[in-house]
């Protein structure tokens, strides 16, 4: 079997996480794979460029994406078509296909010559432009409505009519086979435009030979962490500063807990800054196993979040052992448990998540254990990257075998 992946990124962010441990894990497997991106961080020689970079070109596109209100058609995507990557694979994987660098008209051609496979990991496939909708309503067109012209990927002018005709005329002619990570975005779609496209669940896995737990005493004393304090954990790409992951709502959480010297906060994830006695900036961890060290040195996980699919941060931290607060945001409650591996309070519910935040902290031994081991076992069940790569494999051979009949 041979494998072609196409995502924005190669080895950043949830998605770009999925598409390459994918593609190492199908490399370990013995089977032909490749990665196109537009832009990489890795010097994986099997990683391409659907367009090689250009500094200033991609600048004005990007810019001209945004004025013109188009994320659709103004980029160069066909030339995929005509690599020797493309023309060998039995299959197409594509992910994010978002973020200017990919014409949305190449998805038609492709599905023309080659079964296809698109994971969705947010509500971009079925709105105009956004990624997520928050609580967006559904409207007669099929499509998601977006709350602001800001919401990423943003647009400059409301040209959401157009958008969703575009893309509406490209589905009705392209064949695909959907992917989801969690049933919250499975009911979204079965509401959408794609509702009559073939639709598959298939959670998100993480490696837990990297993602396990250490001894928390010596993963602290490692990190120059103190031993005598409750640990709470906060972890976004931006820190307390990122919208989507709920920034704005760790701050009542810490001032909630201003006065309690047991408790100390770290926001992982973000520009470092000057940490104070209450809190500890860290910055962007790249390293999996140092990251494992730091869910494994923390008491728990706050993870406010109010736009979601399957979090890879959430698997992480669990599989280290970690119990995680979060709201009840996307696909979130399917992969904590309340009242078993974590605590899930009301969507954007502050209160529920303080209230959270005190019920992990003042769990007893004996309760903290029971905790910890079911956040452990619960990954381990359900949400390890040899499930989802056995998942996918599964798909593809049926796939296959329909379109080569």
């Amino acid at each position: 079997m041979n494998i072609l992946q196409i995502n924005t990124l190669d080895n950043k962010g949830g998605a770009a996480k999925v598409a390459y441990s994918l593609k190492k894990e199908y490399a370990k497997r013995g089977i032909e794979t490749s990665l196109f991106v537009a832009r990489k961080y890795t010097d994986d020689s099997n990683v391409f460029y659907v367009k090689k970079p250009f500094r200033l070109g991609d600048r004005i596109r990007k810019k001209m994406s945004y004025l013109l209100a188009n994320d659709l058609d103004l980029f160069k995507s066909n030339q995929i078509l005509k690599t020797k990557e493309f023309k060998e694979a039995d299959i197409i994987h594509c992910h994010n296909l978002h973020s200017n660098y990919f014409n949305l008209g190449t998805l038609e051609k492709m599905s023309r010559l080659k079964p296809v496979v698109w994971t969705f990991h947010d509500m971009w496939p079925i709105t105009a432009h956004c990624a997520h909708t928050f609580d967006g309503k559904i409207k007669e067109s099929g499509f998601f409505t977006c709350p602001s012209l800001d919401i990423y990927p943003p647009i400059a002018w409301h040209n959401e009519k157009y958008l969703t005709w575009r893309k509406k005329d490209i589905y009705e002619k392209s064949n695909f086979n959907i992917v989801v990570p969690s049933n919250w975005l499975k009911d979204k779609v079965s509401q959408s435009i794609l509702k009559d496209k073939p639709i598959d669940l298939i959670y998100n896995g993480i490696n837990t030979d990297i993602f396990k737990a250490y001894d928390k005493v010596a993963a602290r004393k490692e990190l120059g962490l103190p031993h005598d304090k409750k640990i709470v954990l906060f972890l976004a790409k931006g820190g307390d500063k990122n919208p989507w992951k709920g920034g704005e709502y760790v701050k009542p959480v810490v001032d909630a807990f201003a006065s309690d010297d047991s408790v100390i906060f770290i926001s992982l994830g973000g520009e470092p800054l000057k940490s104070d006695s209450k809190t500890k900036y860290v910055g962007y961890v790249s390293n999996p196993d140092l990251l494992a060290k730091y869910y494994s040195a923390a008491d728990f996980l706050l993870y406010p979040s109010i736009a979601d699919n399957c979090p890879l941060v959430v698997l992480e931290a669990q599989a280290c052992g970690l119990p995680v607060v979060s709201f009840n945001t996307g696909g979130i409650p399917e992969i904590i448990e309340h009242n078993k591996t974590g605590f899930i309070g009301g969507y954007k519910n502050v209160d529920k998540l303080i209230e959270g935040v005190r019920y992990i902290l003042n769990l007893g031994p004996e309760e903290y254990e029971y905790f910890r081991i079911n956040s452990i076992k619960n990954i381990q069940d359900k949400f390890t990257l040899t499930t989802m790569v056995d998942s996918y494999i599964k798909l593809y051979e049926n796939l296959i075998h329909q379109f080569r009949r």
